[in-house]
């Protein structure tokens, strides 16, 4: 009897990323079913002693009639845009190539990849459901009950997994196509997880569970709810809770909602193999050029601003590449829809000046380094152009500087001003006085990060190599400003006015130095 193709594609899948795993780390694949098997039976039980009742006393309340729907449905989603995600960071775009010689339908290459990676989110479907069955037990439910919850999790966040991966393939198909729909693709593997986002904060922040406490709240978040497959899962999680040891009390809903939950994975499934049929293609992709146009009133202006001759050329050169990447826009709007999510559920509006002052500490850093924090995504043989050229890596440098400078300062100054203006009894002097502070402050985390992107540049291709490097520079910048404010505000004793001079000083000179030491390394660099 033959063997299937899409079994042999799984397995090769999972043989490859195994071989991987061991070449870095040998002993990683035993560690982690150790460590599985430690979370399980015991750590799980141990962190759920800490609020078993606080706990317990939840889930028969009415407030968990809608929020453990909610967490289902977190857990749901983000394993829907997972694979997502990774495809459209272009993690995988390279993978299927494999197959182009061989006899295998797209159905097939997409199913076995899908069973290839199942063992590793396993992982994290094993540390949910340990999770979930430790809170669980202390209510007496038997262990047939704990064996339903366990498979529940299991079919359905499995249905997740494989709709984003049936998703992720078709998306490929739309946006592999053209240098601009990878570019796409990019921007929206970012803001993708957006939603996500909020609904933890609303968490955080307690007014989702304050709104969740109305009745007529929860019913509509249930009824909302009620069509997904993880609201399902989550209703026999409530069921058994309520009747524990029981199962014959709930055994028409056991049987309704586990065999939904079985039917919809059997129906995922074949909807997806179809789908993948008729759209998902694994042949190689096209490439079309840009067409270049004049530029415009902007560009012009940016010229001007540049001085004009070879050095506003430059400038808009270097705007140019910024801009035509939505991804780099994405990260802008990234930043910010986490501001005003920040300012919405967690802080609940500021009522004195400091807490936009605050605030600017968190963002405004993040802000510089995901601006200017990619000055090496070109690779060496960018950076060499300008090496060999008279004063072309200064220019450069100085280039994307100010056109850093041109895009935060603007947006810090403008959402400063809106924080500062919603204050009641702000004073105009006050206004432009911070204002100008934190314009000044901004500007000098801009030189920071650029500094660091220079100090430790990232050459990889790989997009989380380049995450990763954004999130280690972004963090440096940010504690280097919060340590500056802190140790004033605190250490010294001294006002908000004296604490920003302060900081404006530090994070400048902390900018041009490593903005010098940073040249003297891409100097070195062959």
């Amino acid at each position: 009897m033959p063997v299937p193709k899409w079994f042999v594609v799984a397995r090769n899948e999972y043989r490859i990323r195994v071989n991987n795993i061991r070449r870095i780390r040998p002993y990683f694949p035993y560690l982690v079913i150790g460590f599985l098997a430690v979370y399980v039976t015991v750590l799980a039980p141990a962190f759920i002693n800490f609020f078993i009742d606080d706990f317990l006393t939840f889930l028969l309340s009415q407030v968990a009639m809608a929020m453990v729907p909610i967490i289902m449905f977190l857990f749901f989603f983000y394993l829907v845009i997972l694979p997502i995600t990774y495809t459209l960071q272009g993690l995988q775009a390279g993978q299927v190539e494999i197959f182009l010689a061989a006899p295998v339908k797209p159905s097939d290459v997409l199913l076995g990849e899908f069973l290839g990676v199942v063992p590793f989110y396993a992982i994290v479907i094993t540390v949910i459901a340990g999770f979930f069955t430790a809170s669980l037990s202390p209510l007496g439910l038997d262990v047939f009950q704990m064996g339903i919850i366990v498979l529940v999790f299991v079919v359905t966040l499995l249905s997740a997994l494989w709709i984003g991966t049936v998703i992720a393939a078709l998306v490929r198909v739309r946006f592999a196509e053209s240098a601009r729909g990878r570019d796409i693709g990019k921007a929206l593997s970012l803001v993708l997880a957006l939603p996500m986002v909020a609904v933890m904060y609303a968490i955080m922040g307690g007014g989702l569970l304050d709104a969740l406490g109305n009745p007529a709240t929860s019913g509509l978040v249930r009824t909302v709810l009620s069509i997904l497959p993880s609201t399902w899962s989550a209703d026999l999680v409530l069921a058994f809770a309520s009747n524990p040891g029981n199962i014959s009390a709930v055994g028409f809903e056991t049987l309704t909602r586990g065999g939904g939950l079985v039917l919809f994975f059997a129906a995922v499934l074949w909807l997806g193999k179809k789908a993948a049929n008729r759209t998902y293609t694994i042949e190689p992709t096209t490439f079309i050029a840009a067409k270049a146009k004049p530029d415009g009133v902007f560009y012009r202006t940016i010229r001007s601003l540049g001085g004009g001759k070879s050095f506003g050329t430059l400038l808009v050169s270097v705007f140019k590449d910024y801009g035509r990447r939505l991804e780099n826009l994405s990260r802008i709007a990234y930043v910010l829809g986490i501001f005003i999510m920040v300012n919405v559920f967690l802080v609940g509006g500021f009522t004195d000046l400091e807490g936009p002052l605050v605030m600017a500490q968190f963002l405004f850093p993040f802000l510089a380094v995901f601006l200017v924090g990619q000055v090496t995504i070109h690779g060496k043989e960018s950076l060499f152009l300008y090496k060999k050229t008279p004063y072309g890596l200064g220019r450069f440098m100085k280039a994307k500087l100010v056109q850093g400078w041109l895009i935060a300062i603007p947006i810090a100054t403008l959402i400063t001003a809106i924080s500062l203006i919603l204050i009641p009894q702000t004073s105009t002097m006050s206004l432009l006085t911070y204002i100008a502070l934190i314009a000044i402050l901004v500007a000098g985390n801009v030189e920071t990060a650029l500094g660091l992107a220079f100090l430790n540049p990232q050459f990889s291709e790989s997009v989380r190599a380049q995450m990763g490097g954004l999130m280690v520079n972004a963090n440096i910048a940010m504690f280097a400003s919060i340590g500056v404010f802190i140790g004033s505000m605190v250490i010294l004793n001294w006002g908000f006015f004296n604490t920003l001079v302060l900081q404006n000083i530090v994070i400048w000179l902390l900018g041009f130095l490593f903005l010098y030491l940073g040249k003297k390394k891409l100097n070195r660099i062959e």
